[in-house]
């Protein structure tokens, strides 16, 4: 459900749903996990194989072309269609216009690659002009290994806008990408090209090969042995930048179990003293922090979301402008929470054109709002 200019819920049209839809074109798969870029959605099956739908414009999909298309066209796919050349595949992850995929231990990519967020050692620029300069980004469509990473097992993987970060058997933490405000870890303000180590996160500190990984429009998120999340890049709207990983003590002693960021929110499914609760921060302008009506909008620290205490929440996910937790459907604190209707199920017509620049330059994140009303 959601917006669906570019296809991207893969329903076989462009309207937005304000409820939760079937994606029938799947139906009779058994679906294990998915993710979602900005305009992009990749879906995980229990048999290794992925599906994607929504805008190829930058190859995002893995599905080996882009189509040429009319002036002022984009290759969309309405439907998710098989990523042909994807196998073994047991996590993917999206940022705004790429994927990444774990196949059998070694990690693939495909899509955008101006700030060298695929980790291949280019950003594929090149002048598109005869008589004249006009740099462009080469769309990468086909899924390609990662040299650099190449006798390594990756097990971890998350998606910034532009950047990534990733986790090996060996516990080392590995950053690439867009390197503004530090996101990388590598003390350093500058893009990387391929996966480079993160030496802060080695020697003493110890990252488990099952480490919790995350990434905001800005900033990176590890947890090491014992638990304690470790932090980096441009956190907050204002403030210092963090050039490398440093604990982040807000959270200490927490047990991280599920982390999710948006462009500048940030959500948590934690435990600590046996007490289960999901903890959201950031700058926020829907509601997405989960304070409930009359609460604060924004938050600069962590803090509960008291709406989820009682129940246990499994996993967190984080978009431009919402949240979503999945919580044990079992606990009081959910059998007596309110239920939303949406006035209007599909949307009649396609929504306007999200504000933005074209493809491949810098730009922020939008989202929508639909409205509702609430029902016991």
């Amino acid at each position: 459900w959601g917006r669906n200019e570019k296809g991207q819920l893969g329903l076989g049209d462009q309207l937005t749903r304000n409820v939760p839809t079937e994606l029938t074109a799947l139906k009779g798969v058994k679906v294990v996990s998915a993710a979602c870029g900005r305009h992009h959605t990749v879906f995980v099956t229990d048999k290794g194989e992925t599906y994607a739908c929504g805008c190829n414009s930058n190859g995002q999909c893995g599905q080996g072309q882009v189509k040429k298309v009319k002036k002022g066209e984009e290759d969309v796919l309405l439907v998710p269609v098989k990523c042909p050349s994807i196998s073994g595949c047991t996590k993917v992850a999206c940022g705004a216009e790429f994927t990444m995929w774990i196949c059998d231990g070694s990690l693939l990519s495909a899509g955008l690659p101006q700030y060298g967020q695929l980790g291949h050692g280019t950003d594929n620029q090149y002048n598109a002009a005869d008589s004249s300069v006009k740099m462009v980004f080469d769309p990468q469509p086909v899924p390609t290994k990662i040299a650099a990473l190449e006798g390594k097992t990756v097990t971890q993987v998350a998606c910034g806008h532009n950047h990534t970060i990733c986790v090996c058997s060996d516990g080392g933490v590995w950053t690439w990408g867009f390197g503004g405000y530090g996101r990388l870890g590598h003390k350093v303000q500058q893009d990387e090209m391929k996966p480079r180590l993160v030496e802060t996160l080695t020697g003493r500190i110890q990252v488990p090969s099952d480490a919790i990984v995350a990434a905001g429009g800005t900033s990176s998120f590890c947890t090491m042995v014992g638990g304690q999340l470790f932090a980096w890049g441009k956190l907050k709207i204002s403030g210092d930048n963090l050039m490398y990983p440093v604990p982040y003590m807000d959270l200490a002693g927490w047990q991280i179990r599920s982390m999710a960021c948006g462009h500048t929110t940030f959500g948590v499914a934690a435990t600590v003293d046996g007490e289960k609760s999901g903890i959201t921060w950031g700058a926020a302008s829907y509601g997405e922090l989960g304070y409930g009506e009359g609460g604060k909008k924004s938050s600069a620290n962590p803090d509960k979301c008291m709406a989820l205490e009682g129940a246990t929440t499994l996993q967190v996910a984080m978009g431009a402008g919402h949240s979503l937790f999945l919580v044990d459907s079992t606990s009081d604190a959910v059998k007596n929470a309110p239920v939303y209707a949406a006035f209007q199920e599909i949307d009649d017509k396609a929504p306007a054109k999200e504000a933005g620049g074209a493809a491949g330059k810098k730009r922020k994140g939008g989202a929508g709002a639909a409205k509702g009303r609430a029902k016991k």
